[in-house]
């Protein structure tokens, strides 16, 4: 939710940069999620939220691909019928990574960063005693990316999954 929140607050006509595949597939699981509660409240309700959501829609659509090195023009392929299958192709590419013409990589970590010389590690200081009772451990500095490498793959088949039992048992 923090994903989709974040496109909708900050990014709403933001058509410049680059979205990583997580901001990209997060704000499309809980969009769909909102369309389909919508459908059975009211089909008029959800005309509306379809219209005030088109601008982030396309927006984190053009910046994600221009994460993965592709022009934002791709977007339009997103609904004419074998284009939308390139597009969708292009959404599960993996960013390209360092700059590229259209900014910084939004995935390099705060590690990845000090490897690179761009920032100082944190001050380490050795601890005066062998006790464990005053241990902290910070880990703000882990990055989920590197220790959940297919969590888009796991949150695509979840989205699917979702979809096809909703497909077929509506018929019912």
């Amino acid at each position: 939710m923090r994903w989709y929140i974040e496109v909708i607050l900050n990014n709403y006509i933001n058509f410049q940069g680059r979205a990583r595949r997580k901001e990209f597939w997060m704000f499309m699981l809980v969009h769909v999620l909102i369309s389909i509660v919508l459908y059975f409240i009211a089909k008029i309700v959800l005309v509306v939220y379809l219209a005030l959501t088109i601008c982030p829609m396309v927006g984190v659509g053009i910046r994600r691909l221009h994460d993965s090195g592709k022009n934002g023009m791709w977007v339009l392929a997103a609904n004419v019928p074998f284009l939308g299958f390139i597009y969708y192709y292009f959404m599960f590419l993996d960013s390209e990574p360092g700059t590229n013409i259209y900014g910084e990589c939004p995935k390099e970590s705060y590690m990845d960063k000090i490897l690179k010389d761009e920032l100082e590690p944190p001050a380490y200081s050795k601890p005066s005693s062998l006790s464990l009772d005053n241990v902290e451990f910070d880990l703000s500095n882990l990055n989920p990316d590197k220790l959940f490498k297919n969590e888009t793959a796991v949150q695509i088949l979840i989205i699917v999954t979702g979809l096809l039992s909703i497909l077929l048992f509506s018929n019912k």
